[in-house]
């Protein structure tokens, strides 16, 4: 049975990004008592009791007027009530019933979903004196609970796995088949745009205010019946831009470990800038990951071009982006639409690059070739190291490890890289990172046979 939906919506700073936290059992939304800190509807995979769902996090209904996202936010919110089996509607217990409980729930009855009330909070004297006002609502029975202690979850949990429904619409859960894509970049490069442009759908807040996106936001597509699941972040900037605004220190953190949850990493740049010093940092992180890269000109459509426009511009990158030095460039228009499909090829390809594997025979007569071209260097004692065969211990991304007497000895940044680069291109290692190292190959045997010679 596909795993349910569970939405969880609310007034502004009613503990809901705390809630969806203990429901995946993972600090994944930015938990902030400033309201209105979660914009964007997001997915969370959770377990309870042997049984999978999935829970989604929005922002407040009942937004503030003042702010310039509220009519957005609330039309995200509707659209993840459309897709939930169960809606979690929480309110606060230590404020008490207010007009925007009502307004909420007068869109809940409309929408015709299974409703669980739940009034967080609860461990409070103040919430056990206002849990009876909650029945205005006339959404059933109250339950009562402490988002941030947990008191109450189980019991609600199980209540909403019962009240899931058969008919479920829901985004399917990760599989080993899915492909999982993190979609980098600094703020207002087109990030939101290029994801909604994929999917066909404003699943994302765009705006031209830098650092709309706030919080990691997932969202699945099928082509020819593969899955892809887009994870939109947060535009990462230096640590000296951010200050003391911890939302954006917590994003920054965020849009990392989306990276280091992904497979692939999509970078997004500015193609009237150019690549900066940030997008650089965002490559090292890329590649430190072990993380499959393309990277994509966003914009092209406000270029004036000349013939050599895309050469000159892949040659910048290159230049400037020298951690990802092996992934693919593909100029785009997140605006028009201009290649962007083209993207599920290049992912599909560095996709097949990243869990390659090479058979032992093919990668011992390629390194043995290479090592003929170009031997390891001499070491201390004008010693030279020799490699005596290789094996691939690893994918996602591949990994290489050659056996050699002196290994220790071995300058790994330099003739690693030869190594790399050499592998690469024998075996088209298009858009992924390789790891290459050395081990000492055991020699026991024969200082043992070298000193009954000497005898």
């Amino acid at each position: 049975m596909p795993s349910p939906v569970f939405v969880i919506v609310g007034r502004p700073n009613v503990g809901k990004s705390t809630f969806f936290n203990r429901l995946i059992g993972r600090r994944d939304a930015i938990v902030q008592s400033e309201p209105g800190v979660t914009r964007d509807r997001r997915y969370g995979e959770g377990e309870w009791e042997g049984s999978k769902f999935l829970a989604v996090d929005t922002g407040g209904i009942a937004a503030s007027e003042a702010d310039h996202f509220s009519s957005k936010i609330q039309e995200q919110t509707v659209a993840a009530v459309e897709e939930s089996d169960v809606v979690l509607f929480l309110v606060d217990g230590i404020e008490g019933l207010l007009p925007g409980d009502h307004e909420i729930a007068q869109r809940l009855r409309v929408s015709k979903k299974p409703v669980l009330l739940i009034m967080n909070k609860s461990d409070s004297r103040r919430a056990r004196e206002t849990e009876w006002d909650f029945y205005q609502l006339g959404l059933g029975d109250v339950w009562p609970i402490s988002a941030e202690h947990g008191s109450g979850i189980s019991e609600v949990m199980g209540e909403a796995i019962r009240s899931a429904s058969n008919e479920i619409k829901t985004v399917k859960s990760q599989d080993v088949n899915e492909r999982r894509i993190a979609v980098v970049g600094r703020p207002n490069v087109g990030k939101s745009s290029f994801v909604n442009q994929i999917l066909g759908s404003e699943r994302t807040l765009v705006s031209p205010v830098p650092g709309t996106t706030r919080d990691p936001v997932d969202s699945l597509c099928v082509r020819e019946g593969k899955p892809y699941r887009f994870v939109d972040t947060a535009g990462i900037r230096r640590r000296g831009k951010i200050g003391k605004r911890q939302v954006e220190a917590v994003s920054m953190i965020l849009a990392y470990r989306s990276i280091e949850r992904a497979q692939i990493a999509l970078l997004l740049i500015d193609a009237t800038e150019g690549p900066k010093a940030m997008d650089a940092q965002i490559a090292r992180h890329i590649k430190e990951s072990g993380r499959a890269c393309a990277i994509l000109l966003n914009k092209w459509d406000l270029l004036v071009k000349e013939s050599k426009t895309f050469d000159e511009k892949v040659l910048d990158i290159k230049d400037k982006l020298v951690h990802v030095h092996f992934a693919p460039v593909i100029s785009v228009s997140a605006l028009t639409g201009q290649r962007c499909e083209r993207v599920f090829d290049v992912v599909e390809k560095i996709f097949e690059s990243h869990v390659r594997r090479v058979p032992t025979g093919q990668l011992n007569r390629a390194i043995a070739e290479i090592v003929h071209a170009h031997p390891p260097p001499t070491v201390s004692g004008g010693r030279r190291p020799k490699v005596f065969y290789a094996t691939q211990s690893g994918i996602s991304p591949p990994h290489f490890i050659l056996f050699a007497s002196l290994a220790s000895q071995i300058p790994v940044e330099q003739y690693g890289r030869y190594v790399e680069n050499r592998l690469r291109e024998r075996f088209d290692f298009e858009g992924t990172p390789l790891r290459v190292s050395f081990r000492q190959r055991g020699t026991s045997a024969p200082r043992k046979r070298s000193r009954k010679a000497k005898r």
